[in-house]
C-alpha cells in the first residue's frame, strides 16, 4: 500500500487521474465504434437477434399457433441469420458460423439476406438503432467531449509538493472547479448511457420473445453493458477524488489563512 501511495505521488495524482479519464474515453470509443468492423468489433453489441427453429410460442389460440407453426416451416428451409446492432452499424452472418458482413447501411444488409430472414431480422435490428437506441450515441459522444474538458482542467493542476521550497503547490480554483463540474457531468452522463443501453436492450428482449412467436432469440452485449459500467465507475472514482483533493485543498488554505492571522497579532 505504501509502494501505491509513493508511486501516486511521484507521479502526481492529477496525472492517475488523467489516465483514468483517458482509459474511459477509449472505452465509451470502442463502444461506440461496435459493429463498424466485421474482425474486431462484431463482438461488441448492444443487442443481438437470431432464430430458433424449435421455438414455442407463449401466445395462446388457434391463429398463434398457426403462425408459429408457418415460421417453423419457413425457417426449415432457410439457413436463419444473426444480427447484432451497435451504436451505428449492424452486423450479420448465416448461421452455422458464416462470416460477418457489418455496415450501417440495413437496406444493403437486408437484401445481402433476404432468403435467410423470413421475420426481417435485419430490418428490426435497424428499427431498434434508429428508434429506441437513438439518443444512445449522442449521450456517450458528450461524454467524450466532457472527457477533454476534464483532461484539459487536470494538465493545468500543478505537482502538489514543491521541493525546492519545501512547500505545497494549491491548483487553480477555477481549474479545479472545471475538472470537477466536466468529470461529474460525464459520470452523468455515463450512468445514464449505461442504464438506457441496459434498459432498451432488454425491453427489447423482452418484446421479442413474445412477438417471434418462440422462434426469436434476444441477447444482450455483455461486452457493451462491460464497457458502459466500466467507464462509469472510473469518471466516478475521478470525481469523487477531485472532490476530495478540492476538500483538502480548502482545509490547507484556511490553516494557512489561521497561521497568517495569528502571526500578525503575534
Amino acid at each position: 500500500m505504501s509502494m501505491l501511495r509513493g508511486a501516486v505521488t511521484y507521479v502526481g495524482t492529477h496525472r492517475v487521474l488523467m489516465i483514468i479519464t483517458i482509459v474511459s474515453t477509449i472505452l465509451v470509443s470502442v463502444l461506440l465504434a461496435g459493429c463498424s468492423s466485421p474482425r474486431n468489433m462484431s463482438s461488441i453489441y448492444v443487442l443481438a437477434l437470431s432464430y430458433q427453429k424449435a421455438g414455442q410460442t407463449v401466445l395462446r389460440g388457434t391463429l398463434a399457433t398457426e403462425i408459429s407453426t408457418s415460421i417453423s416451416k419457413a425457417l426449415e428451409s432457410s439457413t436463419g441469420i444473426e444480427v447484432r446492432a451497435g451504436c451505428f452499424s449492424l452486423c450479420v452472418r448465416r448461421d452455422h458460423g458464416g462470416e460477418w458482413e457489418c455496415s450501417r447501411d440495413a437496406q444493403a444488409l437486408q437484401t445481402r439476406f433476404l432468403d435467410s430472414d423470413p421475420l426481417s431480422l435485419v430490418s428490426l435490428a435497424s428499427a431498434v438503432r434508429d428508434d429506441i437506441m437513438i439518443v444512445l450515441p449522442g449521450f456517450l459522444i458528450t461524454q467524450i467531449g466532457l472527457h477533454s474538458i476534464a483532461c484539459i482542467a487536470l494538465i493545468a493542476f500543478p505537482n502538489w509538493y514543491d521541493e525546492a521550497t519545501k512547500g505545497y503547490l494549491f491548483p487553480s480554483r477555477s481549474f479545479a472547479r472545471a475538472a470537477q463540474f466536466a468529470s461529474g457531468a460525464a459520470a452523468l452522463f455515463g450512468l445514464i448511457s449505461a442504464l438506457w443501453q441496459h434498459t432498451a436492450a432488454i425491453a427489447v428482449r423482452s418484446i421479442m420473445s413474445t412477438a417471434g412467436y418462440g422462434h426469436v432469440i434476444s441477447r444482450v452485449g455483455t461486452a457493451a453493458v462491460t464497457l458502459a459500467w466500466a467507464s462509469y465507475v472510473m469518471l466516478m472514482l475521478v470525481f469523487v477524488v477531485i472532490l476530495r483533493l478540492r476538500s483538502f485543498v480548502q482545509t490547507l488554505e484556511d490553516a494557512d489563512e489561521t497561521e497568517g492571522s495569528e502571526s500578525l497579532r503575534d
